[in-house]
């Protein structure tokens, strides 16, 4: 067996398709075959002398590490896998079968690439799990939570940005965003609104070519993004990082984009554009649906004109707040208003301004009552409020001076400025009542006669200042 030299083993090291790593106790590379460079995209010597796990998937490390322990403790391994990053910034999926060598003081390591394995596996895997997620998450931020952890199983991804738009509008609306560590850059929102509507209004996919890092010593939070328009099938340089804001869509309109920064070569991969690109088409319906189910639910909940609750909303949450006071001996206090005259506004104005007037009061009274209670739109120039502060209760005839004082400021409608006059009405529970239905009758009945001393005495409702 003289002829079988060192030579000779060099030669056929050179022709094996697996590499073969010999690791140190300290983890460093001592000796890296040729074929590393087919796998990993790193000549031999550019590894050798550094430390194996900081070529390691950052997610894959604690237990490389633990296997590497058990290998050296005189335990050969066949079939250990993990995660190596490519020079290129790619993931490569490596079964390993290793031995140590007391004699030599060395890990040996026959390292091969099993990444189109894994890969089909993966995006089958990936395929299921977004369409379960499209279907089952609670919510468009828990969708793309799963999302963006599907994808982070194929490739590196150091950000993401997900944002949906308003298609009559155009407004954008950021509803989740990662960065993988302080050090990335945060992508500033009115640069992702601008890439956002390029790619939405072109219905394709805008690449960009990220060409500057923040500064030393500068914030990643304030550092904005810089870069070149890049094709996807350009060759991009080891190391490159790029911007790649994807459109999505349905059949009907623009839902929103898809923004994900990360290794260039890992985001141009065939594979992974494949797989953005069905991500796009589950994710956009998905959001679509789920905010067609919002908008029947804030129709079913919420008065359109003003935003406020409607009457239905305010019964259950009324119905659980007297509830509520009678487990406690609690107080509460139910107001019942009503814009006087409010019908010569709409006969003389139009009912555009009528809605305007509407909508402000509405907004009046919400900030005169969203700190002690609630308050919403009964019906027509109607509204009701519930007041639970024990202590504005036992004071609630100094409240409601303070929120009419409040609500008959002018206010400023079109070309017109407009003082109402409101009549309020007052119910308290358990004093007036000890269910809903009373407390609201009898604030009802209050409001009207309230209503009736102003018309008797008072000035009119409605003065208009040019």
């Amino acid at each position: 067996m003289e002829f079988v030299t060192k030579d000779v083993l060099a030669s056929c090291m050179e022709l094996l398709l697996d590499a073969v790593f010999l690791v140190n106790q300290a983890g460093t590379l001592v000796y890296v075959s040729p074929a590393c460079e087919h796998i990993l995209g790193y000549a031999p010597q550019e590894l050798m002398g550094r430390s194996m796990i900081d070529f390691v998937a950052k997610e894959d490390r604690e237990r490389t590490i633990e296997e590497s322990e058990h290998v050296m403790s005189g335990h050969p391994r066949i079939g250990f896998e993990n995660r190596y990053i490519h020079k290129a910034g790619h993931y490569v999926h490596i079964m390993w079968s290793a031995c140590w060598s007391e004699a030599h003081g060395l890990r040996i390591g026959v390292a091969r690439d099993v990444s189109a394995k894994k890969h089909a596996e993966a995006l089958q895997r990936a395929t299921y799990s977004i369409s379960e997620a499209a279907h089952d998450a609670a919510d468009v931020r828990s969708l793309c939570k799963a999302v963006h952890d599907t994808l982070s199983t194929l490739f590196p991804i150091d950000a993401i940005v997900v944002a949906t738009c308003d298609s009559e509008r155009m407004n954008w609306e950021k509803v989740y965003q990662y960065r993988e560590s302080a050090d990335v850059a945060v992508l500033d929102w009115s640069q992702a609104q601008a890439v956002s509507r390029q790619a939405a209004n072109a219905q394709r996919s805008h690449w960009r070519l990220i060409e500057a890092a923040p500064a030393d010593g500068q914030d990643p939070a304030s550092a904005t993004w810089h870069g070149k328009p890049f094709s996807p099938d350009e060759t991009a340089v080891p190391g490159k990082h790029a911007l790649v804001v994807l459109p999505m869509y349905t059949a009907r309109r623009a839902v929103g984009t898809l923004m994900i920064y990360g290794p260039a070569r890992a985001l141009q991969a065939e594979t992974a554009q494949r797989l953005l690109a069905f991500v796009c088409d589950q994710t956009a319906l998905a959001i679509e649906r789920k905010q067609l189910i919002d908008d029947l639910y804030r129709a079913a909940r919420f008065d359109e004109l003003t935003g406020l609750p409607n009457r239905r909303t305010f019964g259950e949450f009324a119905s659980e707040a007297v509830r509520r006071a009678q487990r406690t001996n609690g107080k509460l206090a139910l107001l019942f208003a009503d814009i006087d005259g409010f019908k010569h506004v709409n006969d003389s104005l139009g009912h555009a301004t009528g809605d305007l007037l509407l909508k402000e009061i509405g907004q009046r009274m919400k900030t005169g009552v969203t700190e002690c209670g609630f308050v919403a739109r009964h019906s027509g120039d109607e509204f009701v409020a519930i007041v639970q502060d024990a202590e504005i209760v036992e004071r609630i005839d100094f409240a409601v001076t303070r929120l009419r004082a409040e609500i008959e400021q002018v206010i400023s409608v079109n070309d017109a400025s407009l003082t109402v006059r409101v009549s309020v009405g007052v119910a308290v529970f358990p004093d007036d009542g000890e269910s809903m239905s009373e407390l609201i009758r009898i604030a009802d009945q209050r409001m009207y006669a309230d209503k009736s001393e102003r018309r008797s005495g008072g000035a009119s409702f409605l003065e208009r200042l040019i």
